[in-house]
């Protein structure tokens, strides 16, 4: 399965979900809640669209608090997703949200290693308590295996690494 940010697109459109950050061409994206912001620079040629997970999409269940969709609409390149949880100190918490978005039906199939898909917790923190980290690594490497997916946590307004 290839393109998986083409494929969610073409879902989202079909059952008629609108993006809270409607589709176009931007240089960075900064998507904000409670007092945390994700940031990501955007390569050229990709237009951008952020859809509301938590309340918006899903509705029941943990869930992820948004989605972030890179196509480039020209086709040259896949682009990427990114789930987004904004949190406050629970990372536990934050990845068990993002792992029961990712394996929510609407999400299958999961990427193939060929697609830019990530997973993003933003902490207010300085990241995980010395308790958390053995879970958190065993989440990465879980995201990898079975999803495809990067987990990476990034600090309230660090910029993550490019789309391109």
């Amino acid at each position: 399965m290839d393109n998986y940010p083409k494929i969610l697109t073409d879902r989202f459109n079909t059952l008629g979900f609108v993006p809270e950050q409607p589709w176009q061409r931007r240089g960075a994206v900064a998507i904000s809640e409670n007092g945390k912001t994700y940031r990501v620079t955007v390569g050229t040629g990709l237009d951008t669209a952020v859809y509301s997970i938590d309340g918006g999409v899903l509705k029941e269940g943990y869930r992820c608090d948004k989605l972030l969709l890179a196509l480039d609409v020209e086709g040259r390149h896949h682009g990427g997703a990114v789930f987004v949880e904004l949190k406050g100190k629970d990372i536990e918490h934050a990845v068990d949200q993002l792992e029961s978005t990712i394996k929510n039906k609407l999400f299958k199939p999961y990427p193939s290693s060929n697609d830019c898909v990530r997973a993003r917790i933003v902490t207010a923190g300085c990241g995980p308590k010395s308790s958390s980290r053995l879970k958190v690594e065993e989440a990465r490497i879980r995201f990898k295996k079975l999803y495809n997916i990067e987990l990476k946590i990034l600090k309230n307004g660090q910029p993550d690494t490019p789309i391109s």
